[in-house]
């Protein structure tokens, strides 16, 4: 039978509540002779003290959600596991589930958190759909973050990539090399990073005296397999484009096996910027060129942000957090002459 608070007062010689007080780290303090007694009696019965009534005494859970769109993607999955890694010593339990971009899973996955009282939720939302749930979770308590995109209408706390710079100085890279035929792969411009690295794409030809051909610009959704069919329209233009900016590391996917099928070298016959590092792309043959940003950054501020808001140590405006991007420069683009950068 698992051992009881009352078998651990007994064995250290003190009451029910002092035991209550060492294992909650108050509200009340303990001796550190007291504390050590009790800690000892813990150790030595195995007492596991109930979650449960944890959560029904201090109304928190200790439990954190994070939904994000595509478990597969390495910079989500790193995500995740650097979100972990700091939540575990601050005594939460991380719950990871995957919207595969639909909100109806989204919406399920929020009615689960909700349901078990969560403290706060990382969010990668997928549109707007399920505002009005969101807005329920965050009456009742439950803090919530943003990651990656805003959504219009939710007032909270935000993290993203400074999507726009990234795609400015990837896109700006090609120009610098003597490309003008520049075609774009990009995510849908109806969410924040497809709109804001088209953005950075447009700014990119105006700043250099381009004239852009909307031809050249092509959106798909995030996966690969519809990638490949896009970089195919783009390269059945005439004339084609010599090189391509691909606005995820999960369309680049799509547009290397396109390019491999037509058996077109890169860069001689098109040169290829990808948004998203991984490091595989360093491994490659050639090297992938890509806009890197610091992944565990962005984890530890959207953390930050959702435990300062769960401990009342904030509860201001609503802030943004944008994470510095910046160009791993290639052979895709540079070609196998050139000496790039070892992946950091």
């Amino acid at each position: 039978m698992p051992a009881t608070r009352n078998d651990v007062a007994k064995l250290a010689g003190v009451s029910t509540a002092t035991v209550s007080y060492v294992v909650n780290n108050g509200p009340r303090r303990v001796s550190a002779a007291t504390q050590k007694r009790v800690l000892h009696a813990i150790e030595q019965l195995g007492y596991q003290p109930s979650a449960i009534a944890r959560s029904l005494k201090t109304k928190r859970t200790h439990t954190v959600g994070v939904i994000v769109a595509d478990i597969l993607n390495y910079i989500l999955a790193e995500f995740a596991k650097s979100a972990e890694d700091l939540l575990l010593p601050r005594d939460f339990s991380l719950t990871v589930c995957t919207s595969d971009e639909s909100t109806a899973r989204e919406r399920l996955w929020l009615d689960m958190l909700y349901s078990r009282r969560v403290d706060g939720v990382l969010l990668w939302p997928t549109d707007s759909a399920n505002l009005r749930l969101v807005h329920s979770m965050l009456d009742s308590g439950i803090k919530i973050v943003l990651l990656g995109r805003q959504v219009e209408g939710l007032s909270v706390d935000s993290v993203r990539m400074d999507n726009e710079t990234g795609a400015y100085t990837g896109v700006q890279h090609l120009i610098q090399l003597g490309h003008t035929r520049i075609g774009l792969l990009n995510l849908p411009s109806g969410q924040t990073p497809g709109r804001e690295r088209l953005r950075g794409y447009m700014r990119a030809f105006q700043d250099a005296g381009l004239m852009v051909d909307p031809r050249f610009i092509k959106e798909a959704t995030f996966k690969a397999e519809q990638a490949y069919s896009v970089t195919g329209e783009l390269l059945d233009l005439r004339p084609p484009p010599t090189a391509l900016f691909v606005a995820s590391n999960r369309l680049a996917l799509g547009t290397l096996q396109q390019a491999k099928q037509r058996s077109l070298r890169v860069p001689e016959d098109l040169a290829l910027c990808a948004f998203d590092d991984v490091p595989w792309f360093s491994y490659m043959t050639p090297s992938i060129s890509a806009i890197s940003y610091d992944v565990p950054t962005l984890a530890a501020k959207a953390v930050g942000f959702l435990c300062e808001r769960i401990d009342g140590q904030y509860s201001g405006e609503p802030r943004t957090f944008e994470l510095p991007c910046r160009l791993e420069a290639r052979e895709s683009t540079l070609g196998v002459q050139a000496k790039p950068r070892p992946h950091s």
